[in-house]
């Protein structure tokens, strides 16, 4: 059975930018242990206000959720407007494709996205990985960035669904317009 959880990201979400920006702010300092500090945090707040909520038991789907493809994130609309990396795990945000349309690629979920690890943090972009896309084909493998606003996260339930590429780890517009 797959089941929309954008609300209860959102939740975990709105709770672990209160946390980093009010109680692990490195805006002065630039400390990288403080950010760290806030990963270990952070993987804790997603095991227990996710990953625990989808099955229950935390245990057993913490490391296969994110990697295993059960976790994807589909258009919210008619049009998505993306940033897709040049290459695969290039770290640049320049593919020429800008938006995606339901049904153009199947998006793996990996974890939230921020440009700036020093500043206020705001949890803007959804940061994926493209398991496949018939329409486009070369982009399979790529990461991508998706504003949250033009999202939704879907949850399909254990043996429902193939396995894909693994996870990097948690513990840590249509016009061109970007």
């Amino acid at each position: 059975m797959t089941k929309d959880v954008t609300d209860l990201f959102e939740t975990y979400r709105e709770c672990a930018r209160h946390i980093r920006n009010t109680y692990f702010s490195t805006r002065e300092s630039k400390d990288w242990e403080t950010i760290d500090d806030f990963n270990e945090v952070n993987r804790v707040l997603f095991e227990r206000l996710v990953l625990y909520r989808l099955q229950g038991q935390y245990s057993t789907i913490l490391d296969t959720a994110v990697s295993d493809g059960r976790l994807t994130i589909v258009p919210d609309s008619i049009r998505m407007p993306v940033m897709i990396s040049r290459e695969p795990n290039s770290g640049y945000w320049d593919h020429p494709i800008a938006c995606l349309e339901p049904g153009d690629a199947t998006i793996s979920f990996r974890r939230y996205f921020d440009w700036d690890e020093h500043g206020l943090i705001d949890y803007r972009y959804y940061r994926g990985q493209i398991v496949e896309s018939v329409k486009y084909p070369t982009i399979s493998g790529h990461d991508i960035l998706i504003e949250t606003i033009y999202g939704r996260i879907l949850f399909t339930g254990e043996n429902e669904t193939e396995p894909s590429p693994a996870a990097d780890c948690l513990h840590t517009s249509c016009s061109g317009n970007r």
